[in-house]
């Protein structure tokens, strides 16, 4: 590589650094994204010395990955005399998860984000031109989706680098089809299926990967299915993946029974949705536009590995349409195909027939126009990330103007004031855990954990919640006490205020509030918006931390949904 090519890799790495680590502590100490907790909390529980998760339905390679760096916190803190035993470790969590969402963050969102970023460059290196392979890279490093996820301690990002080690390997593989090239291309494929199970569609251009380097080599089609190589990579692939993920056989019934659960809650989104929401919205219009162009030109101009690449992509794409769920994430192993697709279309397609100079560097100007509709959105983003959410200016607002004992209604248990339990409500929570048979140990251990670091707290503002079928939570110990949506079961509980979030709804609800407006009186409007108007979202689909559509973002001051405070008459 050339020093200014060098150099330029080494701006375009910095600049998805910066845009990953802007605003990274958004919410902080309070959790504002609901599905972090789920791997934090699992990668906690396995301090316990019970490694099965009893939860499948997402791999557990991130939280186990999470395990081990909280593991190496754990032993730097004992060593200084910070954290001298266990249980103070797992108090320091309840009393501020501060530093642990920071760990988990930067080592499952932001490392494997810039790491995305470089195994872009050195595929499309190897495939393309120097020129496209710093461009994709670009595309990657600003990408609004790419940069967001980045931000949360999630599974997504650590597919999406297992997916493009993949595609490095079988180019690897391609070019010589060694033992080691089949079995190291199968463990990168096992664990990209350790860390979303949708990651085992790579076996697809692993096997088309075999085909073409064999076929090439005018083998026998019986030499080609029974060859050592291809069934050793395979082992590989099934071990790594036994590796991060050893309680689906060790726990089978309970993997399999999850894991059947949750594909039920995926369903046909249509052919549109992930491109004209999920992609246009993630990656811009245009760039999306020229990704889909680029694919199809590698599809034809590039031999097998076009072939295989673009594939992958179109196949990718169908099992979004017919078996996915909407939100924009699902889309993120996508974006490096469309960024070498956006790469190989501008210069290694358009350029090398632009014979006049000026029309060369005009392309060179189109492409740096094309990426700036997604960087502008990264910094908004970013800027969000840094803004304070509306649900902690709400429970300062609370802390400062009503007094301690005050009993707080809330609709949602997620899109609510930042406001924690006092001592007093999670000691009533005890004969919850009576009900609660499985885990009651794990949860007891828990609830033990937070009533010590609540000891400071018994005069605080007891928070309850609201559903249409009260009887039906409990399921989680954040979910209790529920009430019911009735003025005179929160009149006879002394409920003082009643908040109601603008991001979520039903028929339930919109009974309530029509009871609400008659019994109650609005006092306070905490509006994420900068012309600080009450309302429900633009974005229905993106309900987690930031909005998906451009609208919606650019609309908002600050992150968190609209809030609006009732004192019950």
């Amino acid at each position: 590589m050339k020093t200014p090519s060098k150099a330029l890799l080494c701006l375009i790495l910095f600049a998805g650094l910066i845009l990953r680590i802007w605003g990274l502590d958004f919410g902080l100490p309070y959790q504002f994204h609901q599905d972090e907790p789920v791997v934090v909390n699992h990668a906690l529980a396995y301090g316990t010395g019970d490694l099965n998760p009893h939860f499948f339905a997402i791999p557990p390679l991130a939280s186990y990955l999470l395990f081990f760096f909280y593991g190496a916190f754990f032993i730097a803190g004992k060593l200084s005399g910070l954290c001298p035993s266990a249980e103070d470790f797992a108090l320091r969590f309840f009393q501020d998860p501060t530093v642990f969402y920071l760990i988990g963050r930067f080592f499952i969102g932001v490392v494997p984000g810039v790491a995305c970023v470089l195994l872009t460059y050195r595929f499309a290196r190897r495939f393309l031109t120097e020129r496209s392979a710093l461009y994709a890279a670009a595309v990657m490093a600003v990408a609004f989706l790419n940069v967001a996820n980045s931000h949360y301690i999630y599974a997504d990002m650590l597919l999406v680098m297992f997916t493009m080690l993949v595609f490095n390997r079988l180019l690897t593989l391609y070019e010589k089809p060694a033992m080691r090239n089949y079995c190291i291309a199968g463990i990168f494929l096992g664990l990209a299926a350790g860390a979303k199970y949708n990651g085992a569609l790579l076996a697809v251009p692993y096997f088309l990967t075999h085909l073409a380097v064999t076929r090439r080599g005018r083998e026998k089609w019986r030499n080609v299915i029974l060859s050592g190589k291809v069934w050793a990579g395979c082992l590989s692939a099934a071990a790594a993946f036994l590796l991060t993920n050893p309680f689906a056989v060790l726990d089978l019934p309970g993997f399999l029974g999850s894991v059947l659960r949750q594909s039920g809650a995926f369903w046909y989104t249509g052919w549109g949705h992930h491109i004209f929401y999920s992609m246009a919205e993630g990656i811009s219009l245009p760039l999306t536009a020229a990704g889909s162009a680029g694919l199809l030109l590698l599809f034809f101009n590039k031999g097998w590995r076009g072939r295989i690449f673009a594939s992958f992509a179109v196949m990718f794409y169908l099992m979004l349409v017919f078996k996915s769920q909407p939100f924009s994430r699902y889309v993120l192993p996508l974006v490096p195909f469309f960024a070498i697709g956006a790469a190989y279309l501008i210069f290694g397609f358009l350029s090398e027939r632009a014979k006049p100079r000026g029309l060369r560097n005009a392309l060179a100007v189109a492409a740096v126009l094309l990426l700036l509709p997604t960087l502008v959105k990264s910094v908004k983003a970013d800027i969000l990330f840094s803004s304070r959410d509306t649900r902690a200016a709400a429970a300062d607002w609370i802390k400062e103007g009503l007094p301690p004992g005050t009993k707080i209604a809330c609709d949602s248990t997620t899109f609510r004031p930042a406001l924690r339990q006092p001592y007093s409500q999670l000691e009533e929570k005890k004969a919850f855990l009576e009900s609660q048979p499985a885990l009651a140990d794990l949860k007891s251990r828990k609830l033990v954990l937070m009533m010590k670091a609540a000891e400071n707290r018994d005069k605080g503002y007891p928070v309850f919640f609201l559903f249409e079928d009260p009887e039906a939570q409990g399921q989680f110990l954040d979910t209790v006490p529920a009430l019911p949506y009735d003025i005179f079961a929160l009149r006879e509980q002394g409920i003082g205020y009643v908040v109601i979030n603008g991001q979520i709804t039903d028929r339930a609800k919109q009974r309530f509030l029509a009871e609400l407006g008659a019994a109650g009186e609005k006092v306070r409007d905490f509006s994420p918006y900068a012309d600080g108007v009450f309302r429900q979202s633009r974005d229905r689909t993106a309900t987690t931390c930031i909005p998906v559509m451009s609208r919606e973002l650019f609309s908002r001051k600050s992150t968190g949904p609209s809030l609006r405070v009732y004192r019950i008459k």
